[in-house]
């Protein structure tokens, strides 16, 4: 059962699986890799005196379109919960280096890394906070490049005034359950009837 915190565990996740999977050793890199989960305000200051690295921006969150409407949910035990929130979230990766280089390779080396991660199964969705038990042992989310069309790009050049490279990805179907149970009276076996009796 995610809950509320199954979107902080989503972008933890994808943080985590860049910091392992970085190749500190190879050639064209420097050394160390600074990922981190960022907010708007902090794109102003992206590789100022940093090494470089890669911001991690959830920048909009929506109601997936395709299951908009899921039915009660029901744990092992037969208990129905209300209805699970699933939710599209969308997510820029903006690499930042001190030069243009090392910033497309860190860029190619993302897309390639998170390509090869494949749907995030919920082992991987459970590692990166502190609780191990936010996904269901069947959970998954679908981890896709989805570039914006030029009218987003736009919006949010507009908004954030300063836009750097970055690619967009979205994360398909993130649930938030619900710990609410739908309780259900007793199903009707037998009925009295009164017959002849005026009410008082």
């Amino acid at each position: 059962m995610a809950h509320y915190r199954a979107i902080a565990a989503a972008l933890a996740t994808i943080e985590g699986l860049l910091e392992e999977r970085y190749p500190r050793d190879e050639e064209g890199f420097q050394g160390a890799l600074d990922i981190k989960r960022i907010q708007p305000k902090d794109i102003e200051n992206l590789g100022a005196g940093e090494p470089a690295g890669i911001g991690i921006l959830l920048w909009r969150v929506g109601i997936n379109q395709q299951r908009r409407m899921l039915p009660p949910r029901v744990n092992l035990d037969g208990i129905r919960f209300k209805s699970s929130i699933p939710v599209d979230l969308s997510v820029l990766l903006i690499p930042f280096a001190g030069n243009a280089e090392v910033q497309h390779r860190i860029l190619g080396w993302a897309m390639r890394a998170l390509a090869d991660a494949g749907p995030l199964v919920a082992a991987q969705l459970n590692e990166y906070l502190r609780e191990d038990d936010i996904f269901a042992d069947t959970e998954e989310v679908d981890l896709v490049c989805d570039p914006l069309p030029m009218a987003d790009y736009l919006s949010l050049w507009d908004r954030l005034k300063k836009f750097p490279l970055s690619v967009n990805y979205l994360m398909r179907m993130v649930l938030l359950d619900s710990e609410i149970e739908m309780s259900e009276d007793p199903m009707v076996v037998e009925r009295e009837f009164q017959m002849g009796v005026l009410p008082s």
